[in-house]
């Protein structure tokens, strides 16, 4: 990289922005500064494929459940998707969350669109902080408690634990709320392009409340092992999540490009390729094609040209 393009690429994406990689890496060179925000995007773009999965898995099982619950043969919808979202006691935000999307604000009121949307519909326009939100609904529109003792299995039929008596208490209820919390926070830092290495102190997956306070089990990360294993257990958890919700979905992301491509760049081989991504071995095909055993064992990233310009480029898994 030359000098002119780092202060132009440290210009566009401002120097704040790259003082924490600089701060905590300690790179050498810009070349690798900029290897290292390279590989927060690559890692966040694959984080986001697979919390993307975890999310509409989620949605569709909760609405499928609370749907079962709140079924009315007598009203509008099927028994495995329904206007379920009316029978609860929302809170005040949720409700508006649903309002904007059922109908449209004229002169100063609430219309229903027409024609309506699907039930189906509705649930697919909720932003996921909408999702854990509902396990703190205690009671629906009559007076009565919601039995999550019972619906909670049906959400997560694959978790070990399956009992009305189990997930009926707070406590366990309280680490599934602490689990869809922190898929929550890595999809927001994701979503607003902060830098996902970027963790803070791990505390037991829980809820504080008057009578509990999460114990912290380990500091914030403080150098470049650490931050990977945080990141890994990150995405170790992120699986198991979408394994209670779905035994299918998660045999399918782990048979995936995504899930192969994530283990590699969480790795110590895997992260030192971005690093090195400003300076790649150029090969044109016939040379790639020619020296593929060669180029496997060097576990090197290769840009493929052709007729100079590239047309592709190799990345090691290891």
């Amino acid at each position: 990289m030359q000098a002119q393009d780092y202060q132009d690429l440290e210009q566009d994406l401002s120097p704040p922005r790259l003082s924490s990689y600089g701060h905590f890496f300690k790179p050498k060179s810009p070349t690798e500064l900029y290897g290292h925000y390279c590989w927060n995007e690559a890692i966040s773009a694959a984080f986001f494929r697979l919390i993307g999965i975890a999310e509409i898995t989620l949605r569709n099982k909760l609405h499928s459940a609370l749907s079962q619950h709140y079924y009315n043969p007598k009203s509008v919808g099927s028994k495995h998707s329904n206007d379920w979202y009316k029978h609860l006691d929302l809170n005040q935000r949720s409700k508006e969350n649903i309002l904007k999307i059922t109908h449209k604000r004229k002169k100063g009121k609430w219309h229903p669109k027409n024609p309506p949307l699907s039930h189906d519909d509705v649930i697919s326009r909720l932003t996921y902080g909408f999702w854990p939100k509902v396990l703190d609904i205690q009671k629906d529109i009559a007076n009565k408690p919601v039995p999550w003792g019972q619906i909670i299995p049906t959400i997560i039929p694959y978790h070990r634990y399956k009992t009305d008596g189990y997930w009926k208490k707070v406590k366990h209820q309280d680490i599934l709320y602490a689990r869809l919390e922190m898929v929550g926070s890595m999809r927001n830092r994701i979503a607003h392009f902060e830098p996902i290495w970027k963790q803070g102190a791990l505390f037991e997956e829980t809820r504080e409340r008057q009578n509990k306070v999460p114990k912290k089990l380990e500091n914030a990360p403080t150098s470049d092992k650490e931050a990977l294993d945080r990141l890994i257990l990150i995405h170790e958890r992120i699986q198991e999540l979408l394994g209670w919700l779905s035994s299918s979905r998660l045999k399918n992301y782990q048979n995936s490009y995504t899930f192969r491509q994530l283990n590699w760049l969480l790795s110590v081989s895997g992260k030192a390729t971005y690093l090195d991504l400003q300076g790649q071995n150029q090969l044109s095909q016939t040379e790639f094609k020619r020296n593929m055993t060669s180029i496997v064992s060097k576990q090197k990233t290769f840009a493929i040209t052709k007729k100079n310009d590239v047309v592709g480029i190799f990345y090691p898994l290891g």
